[in-house]
Formats: structure tokens, C-alpha cells, sequence
């Protein structure tokens, strides 16, 4: 079956990339870029092509990474977040309305259900709650929403959007704000991680467990022969930043301090509490998440270090 990947430099497609490589199927993949020299040096016989080639080819499954890889800035790039979002996801639909048959599976956010998460996401939560008004903050999440929005309009067209809240891959960048990627930046760099006394909690998605969730909408896709819909993904457990930061120092040698400072962690999209979902939708495809939050994490710092 043929794969196509857009914003395939980013850290999901990466990871993605790399086990379909693993699993033997680099030959079914097609990869688009706006920067695919380094692709095409990197991933010796990869399918690369330049983004603007991809209304040109034809496509099976569709999976859409594009997006803001670093949030560094983001309160200053309202209008590329919502071009890079609607363009790219606009030349999608144009071609499912030519070829119905196609399955397109969406990166989507978490972020879509706000920036208050006092209390995990259940079922019954509500999206984008608590934003009285729009505001630079919810720049990214009003455009991950709106385009969740439109694929539900179209409703006889195959499409999936996956939730992510947090994810960890060994292509992580370093240089982005994310927390894991400060955390295992101090551990490089032998500096000591700085942090506050506030316990977050999240939910990181291991790049097999993506895979698995992939594999079972594409699945459900070919055995059902339609699917439009939206799932929150999930890991087996979430962890706590305390935990997770006592296990790095036990096993990475991680030094970190804790101060009162509220400036400290917060986050561009608004402070979250606790990042995750506890709705299982997901089950009803068969999904059971091989990692825990801990073990992700472990995992893929044992790779980068």
C-alpha cells in the first residue's frame, strides 16, 4: 500500500519513517518536503519529492504532518499557522473530492480542547474550553480545530484526525520548548535543569504505539471501507514531571532544581495541568498501547544519549 507523508522532516513523520524503514516498507512510502535535499541524503532511496509536487501524484493514504514543529515564537506567527494548516489541508481535500477512495489521516493537537486542563480529557469534554476570547495563545489550537471542523463536514470522505498531547521520538529537537527536550538538553550539556514546583502531568506517545494506531485506523479503513472520525491518543500511563525527573536523575545522571520561579515552565499555548486524555475511543480499533509515559521517555533517552 502507498504511504504519503507531508512535513515529512518533522519529528512524528520522522519516527514514523523510520519504522516503516524498519518494518521493510521503505518502497511503499512517498515523502514530501519543502526541504527534501536532507531527506533525500539522509534516507538513501527514499521517494522524496518538494510539497508542491503532491496535488501531481496519485495517493492512497494520506498522513499529514505539517504543522509547527517548534513553538519558540509561536505568539507571533498567527497568520503561518493558519496558512501552513489550511493551505496544505485544503489541497488534501480538493483531492479526495477527485478521489473518494483515499484515506486521510491528520495530526491534530490535544490543544483543540483549550489551554485549561485543570482535569484530564474525558468524553464528555468540551473543545476549546474556557476561551471567553481569541487571543495569540490560541492561535494554534483554533487552527487545528477549524480543520478538524471541515473534516467533519465531509462526511463521506475518509478521514481520521489523531490528537496528540505530548510525543517523544529520538528525532526530537533539541532546541524547541517542549519540557522532555529542555530536560534532555541539560543532560547533554551537563547543566543543571531548572523547574518549578508544579507537578504537571502528561501523556507521551511513543513513536510504536503511533505506528499501531496508524495501522489499525488503516485497518478499519480497508476492512469497513470508510472511516471519518477523531481519536485522543494515548500511552498506557501518563507520568508526572516529579517522577519523571527522579527517574532521569537515577538513570541519566539528570542534576535539576526546584524553585518557586512561576515563570518557569510555562507554556506557550496557555499552562496546562494535566495534559492527557482518559477517553478510550480508541479501544473500540483494537488499540493497547505497548508504553507507559516512563518508559517512552526511557527508551528514547537511552537512543538520543
Amino acid at each position: 500500500m502507498k504511504i504519503s507523508i507531508l512535513g515529512a522532516r518533522g519529528q512524528i513523520a520522522r519516527s514514523l519513517i523510520s519504522l516503516y524503514i524498519e518494518h521493510g516498507e521503505l518502497s511503499n512510502l512517498e515523502l514530501y518536503s519543502r526541504s527534501p535535499e536532507s531527506l533525500i541524503s539522509e534516507i538513501k532511496g527514499a521517494k522524496v519529492y518538494p510539497s508542491e509536487d503532491f496535488i501531481r501524484h496519485d495517493h492512497e493514504v494520506i498522513i499529514n504532518c505539517i504543522g509547527m514543529s517548534n513553538l519558540k515564537g509561536i505568539k507571533n506567527s498567527g497568520q503561518e499557522i493558519f496558512n501552513i494548516h489550511e493551505t496544505w489541508d485544503n489541497l488534501i481535500l480538493e483531492y479526495l473530492k477527485r478521489n473518494k477512495n483515499a484515506l486521510y489521516i491528520n495530526m491534530s493537537s490535544g490543544a483543540v480542547y483549550g489551554k485549561h486542563f485543570q482535569n484530564p480529557v474525558t468524553e464528555t469534554s468540551c473543545l476549546l474550553n474556557g476561551v471567553t476570547e481569541i487571543s495569540p495563545d490560541d492561535f494554534y489550537a483554533v487552527a487545528k480545530l477549524n480543520a478538524e471542523a471541515k473534516h467533519r463536514s465531509f462526511e463521506k470522505f475518509n478521514i481520521v484526525d489523531l490528537r496528540i498531547f505530548s510525543y517523544i521520538s529520538k528525532f526530537i529537537d533539541l532546541n524547541s520548548n517542549f519540557l522532555v527536550s529542555e530536560i534532555m538538553k541539560s543532560i547533554k550539556d551537563k547543566q543543571i535543569f531548572i523547574t518549578n514546583v508544579q507537578n504537571i502531568s502528561r501523556d507521551y506517545l511513543h513513536p510504536e504505539d503511533m505506528m499501531q494506531i496508524v495501522n489499525l485506523v488503516i485497518k478499519k479503513w480497508k476492512g469497513v471501507g470508510f472511516i471519518n472520525n477523531t481519536f485522543d491518543t494515548y500511552s498506557r500511563n501518563p507520568v508526572t514531571k516529579m517522577d519523571m525527573l527522579k527517574s532521569l536523575s537515577e538513570k541519566y545522571n539528570l542534576q535539576y532544581e526546584i524553585k518557586t520561579d512561576a515563570n518557569i515552565d510555562s507554556s506557550t499555548t496557555g499552562f496546562k495541568m494535566n495534559y492527557y486524555s482518559v477517553n478510550r475511543m480508541l479501544k473500540n480499533l483494537g488499540y493497547e498501547p505497548r508504553y507507559s509515559s516512563l518508559e517512552a521517555i526511557l527508551k528514547v533517552f537511552g537512543e538520543v544519549l
